[in-house]
C-alpha cells in the first residue's frame, strides 16, 4: 500500500488533470473553405461530418458571400470570416488560421493543397488534418517522419511550371498524404478496464462513447472475469485479454505496452490506477481521458516545463514569507522578554 501511495504522489507531480466537457470526445471540427470549391461539395462534407460526429462543435472558416448561402442549410454552425486586408483569399485564410492557435480543434478539413493554409494547419494548429478533394476522396495529411522522407503515397498530376507549383512540390516533400476515404473519420478507441470500477460504470461508458462517436472502433482491454460480461452486453466490441504476468495486478499495464504500436486516437481509463496512467501517458500516442464514477470527463496530460519553472519563484516567495514571519515572531518574543526583564528589575528596586 505504501508503494502504491508513493507512486500516486510521484504521479501527481508530473501529470495534470483537467475536467472537460463531452466536447473533448464529441469533437470540435474546423472546416476550411478555400473559396472556389463547389458549394455542394462543402455541404456534402458538413453532412458527412455531422453524421460521423453528431455531437460535434462545427466551425466553418469561409467568406462573406458564401456564408449567406451556407447559413440557409446549416444555421446552427459557427461561421468564422477572415480579415479582408490581404488580396489573395488563400492568404486571408492562412492568416485567420494563425489567429486560431489557442483554439484546439480535434479535426481540420481542407479542400485543396494550397500551401499556405496547409502549413498553418500542420505546423501551427495541432490537430488531425484531412483533405477532401474534388473527386470525393478523403486523404489524411501529416508531417513526415525522418524514415518517411522519400516514401511516395500521392502522385500529383503534372501542372504548368510556375513559382506557386514549385512551392507546392517543396511543401509536399515534407508532407505525407495517405488515402483513407471515410476511414479517416472513424476513431480508434481503447477502453482500459482494470477491474477497480464497477462493471455498471464500464457498461455505461460504452453507450456514452457510442452516442458521441457512433462509427468509432472500440476495443476493451479487460481481465477474464470481465470479458464474459462485455461479450454478453456488447458482442460487437473487440475484447482484448491481457497476457500472463508474474505480478497479476500489472497484467493490464504490461499488455498496454504491447499495444503501443497501435494508433489509438483515445485511451479511456475508468479509474486512476497509476500504472495504466503511466503506460498510456509515456508509451501510447493517443489522447488519455478519464471517465470517472461520477460520469465526468477528465483529460490527463504531462505537465509542461513552464509549470515546473513556476514552482521555483513560488518556492523562493514562500521562503521569503517564512523568513519574514520567523523574524517577526522572534522580534515579538525578544521584545516581550525584554519588557518582562525590565518589569522584574524595576520591581526589585522598589
Amino acid at each position: 500500500m505504501r508503494i502504491k501511495k508513493t507512486m500516486k504522489r510521484i504521479g501527481k507531480c508530473f501529470i495534470a488533470l483537467k475536467q472537460e466537457s463531452e466536447g473533448i470526445i464529441g469533437q470540435s471540427v474546423l472546416i476550411v473553405d478555400n473559396g472556389y470549391s463547389w458549394l455542394g461539395q462543402l455541404s456534402s462534407v458538413i453532412e458527412r461530418i455531422k453524421n460521423y460526429f453528431p455531437k460535434a462543435e462545427i466551425s466553418v472558416l469561409t467568406f462573406p458571400e458564401r456564408k449567406s448561402n451556407l447559413q440557409k442549410d446549416f444555421p446552427a454552425l459557427n461561421y468564422i470570416l477572415p480579415s479582408q486586408r490581404l488580396r489573395s483569399k488563400r492568404y486571408q485564410i492562412a492568416l485567420e488560421m494563425l489567429k486560431m492557435q489557442k483554439k484546439r480543434y480535434c479535426f481540420i478539413t481542407l479542400f485543396s493543397l494550397d500551401i499556405t493554409p496547409l502549413i498553418a494547419a500542420l505546423i501551427f494548429l495541432k490537430s488531425k488534418v484531412v483533405l477532401y478533394n474534388q473527386w470525393g476522396q478523403w486523404w489524411s495529411l501529416r508531417l513526415r517522419n525522418v524514415n518517411e522522407i522519400f516514401k511516395v503515397t500521392y502522385v500529383e498530376k503534372k501542372t504548368r511550371f510556375s513559382f506557386k507549383n514549385i512551392l507546392k512540390r517543396i511543401g509536399l516533400f515534407f508532407i505525407l498524404l495517405q488515402r483513407e476515404d471515410e476511414e479517416t473519420l472513424r476513431h480508434s478507441i481503447l477502453v482500459v478496464d482494470d477491474g477497480y470500477a464497477l462493471f455498471e460504470h464500464a457498461g455505461f461508458a460504452i453507450p456514452k462513447i457510442r452516442g458521441l462517436l457512433p462509427y468509432a472502433k472500440i476495443s476493451v482491454l479487460a481481465l477474464e472475469h470481465r470479458e464474459e460480461l462485455f461479450k454478453q452486453n456488447f458482442p460487437e466490441l473487440e475484447i482484448i485479454q491481457p497476457g500472463k504476468c508474474i505480478i497479476k495486478r500489472y497484467r493490464i499495464t504490461r499488455h498496454m505496452l504491447r499495444l503501443r504500436k497501435d494508433r489509438y486516437d483515445y485511451i479511456i481509463l475508468l479509474s486512476l490506477d497509476i500504472t495504466p496512467i503511466i503506460a498510456s501517458m509515456l508509451f501510447m500516442k493517443g489522447k488519455v481521458l478519464l471517465y470517472n464514477q461520477w460520469y465526468q470527463w477528465w483529460s490527463l496530460k504531462l505537465k509542461s516545463m513552464k509549470g515546473y519553472l513556476m514552482v521555483i519563484p513560488l518556492f523562493i516567495f514562500n521562503i521569503i514569507i517564512f523568513a519574514y514571519l520567523l523574524i517577526s515572531v522572534f522580534w515579538i518574543f525578544l521584545k516581550r522578554s525584554f519588557n518582562v526583564f525590565r518589569f522584574n528589575l524595576l520591581r526589585k528596586r522598589v
